[in-house]
């Protein structure tokens, strides 16, 4: 079990110090920074963020002012219509790709950078030992959901009239010509069902089986969480833009990944706490 393990912390550990940043924010110029001012275009404001966070952690404070975190929000691409030059030509209704960053939140909270890559790294751990017993559980569900699926079909089998001791149950089914096509149809899946329930019984059943799951999951991280590094070049409203001559900032963000089914954007910022 060591290897695995130690497999999913070298993962989480290079995922962390890849991730861009530390940004330092200026209490008096939150917004003269690129990203946080593509991060924060819409209603959100990066100071009820703060001020949020402040407050979430107070029952627990940190010592001292330095702050540093990861601030982590939700990106949203769509296509919209304007104005766009081409050369010397300027061309109306043209197709361009905007960007939108909403449901900000910070994690890794901690007073220095080498503290938060550390709480970072844990908390990656646990999202991924999350998803091994996230696993497990579908797995059992899945064998309980069959065994009810089995009972169902023995007992509609012996209403048909099959297998043994079916009794009387057949006398209250009415006459029905595709009755045979039916009963047929009823034992075929009955037996698909007991295959699957053998095959999830071999591989979930036992002890041992859980763990080959939860090591499976361990020596595999990259499945579960993966990260790339993202630059986006954007004007001054979040369009995506590769012509040299406009004005634009180059932002350069992480991808965060889970299993292929949830994506966030982040990147550390430092600042200080009021």
């Amino acid at each position: 079990m060591q290897e695995p393990l130690q497999i999913c912390r070298e993962h989480c550990r290079a995922i962390v110090a890849e991730i861009p940043g530390p940004i330092y924010l200026k209490r008096t110029g939150y917004y003269d920074n690129p990203v946080i001012k593509a991060a924060f275009a819409g209603s959100d404001r990066i100071e009820d963020l703060l001020d949020r966070i402040n407050k979430t952690t107070s029952k627990t404070p940190f010592p001292g002012t330095e702050r540093v975190a990861l601030l982590t929000m939700k990106s949203t691409e769509k296509t919209i219509f304007g104005s766009k030059k081409q050369g010397d030509m300027i061309i109306g209704d043209a197709a361009m790709r905007s960007i939108t960053f909403t449901d900000h939140n910070m994690v890794g909270l901690a007073t220095t950078l080498a503290n938060s890559r550390e709480a970072l790294e844990k908390y990656s751990l646990e999202i991924i030992a999350e998803a091994a017993a996230r696993e497990l559980s579908e797995i059992r569900t899945k064998l309980v959901d069959l065994r009810q699926r089995q009972e169902w079909l023995r007992a509609m089998n012996k209403m048909f009239g099959g297998g043994k001791g079916a009794g009387m149950g057949c006398v209250f089914v009415p006459f029905d010509p595709e009755k045979q096509k039916k009963q047929k149809k009823l034992e075929q899946m009955l037996v698909e069902t007991e295959s699957e329930i053998a095959t999830a019984r071999s591989e979930s059943e036992r002890p041992e089986d859980w763990l080959t799951i939860v090591e499976n999951f361990l020596s595999r991280p990259e499945d579960i969480l993966s990260m790339r590094p993202v630059s986006l070049r954007l004007n001054w409203s979040n369009v995506l833009t590769d012509d040299p001559d406009e004005k634009a900032n180059t932002i350069t963000f992480a991808t965060f990944t889970l299993a292929d089914e949830m994506q966030r954007e982040g990147v550390l910022v430092a600042y200080e706490q009021v």
